[in-house]
């Protein structure tokens, strides 16, 4: 029951995702210079694994003229391309595109490197297999219809 439990909660984690990417693809966008460039291991909120490596960029940019001096986020969606050869590529001292939240303008990401996590296929799938399996179990265990121990 937990497993679908954790199926069913990562789907809703994984859609709330997909809908920040969208509304991130929005902001609009600057230039920075990138002061800083190295891999950050990190997790989805829907798994306790550290198991995603993605790219940590730390720059200076302005908006409307103030400067800021921020980090690329990475929320929960997909960091690509892989995170080592992203960094390999953008070293300290080079301008790179960030896109910024105008309400919040150190919120930031390089649009680069994120995807759209997509539709959770596989945890839906995965949960309504391990939930079949489960009801079918459970229907098994019912009143049994053997009266030859009266």
């Amino acid at each position: 029951m937990l497993v679908v439990y954790f199926c069913f909660h990562a789907v809703s984690l994984e859609l709330k995702a997909s809908r920040e990417y969208k509304r991130v693809r929005q902001w609009p966008v600057t230039e920075a210079l990138i002061v800083s460039a190295s891999v950050n291991v990190t997790r989805y909120s829907w798994t306790g694994q550290n198991d995603r490596h993605c790219p940590l960029l730390g720059y200076t940019y302005s908006v409307m003229g103030n400067g800021y001096e921020s980090y690329n986020s990475v929320f929960d969606f997909t960091c690509w391309p892989d995170a080592y050869n992203f960094v390999a590529q953008h070293h300290a001292g080079e301008s790179i595109q960030i896109a910024y939240d105008p309400a919040h303008p150190v919120v930031t990401v390089i649009p680069s490197s994120i995807r759209d996590p997509g539709y959770p296929w596989v945890d839906m799938i995965g949960g309504m297999l391990f939930l079949i399996i489960l009801v079918s179990d459970l229907s098994r265990l019912g009143p049994s219809n053997d009266r030859s121990a009266v």
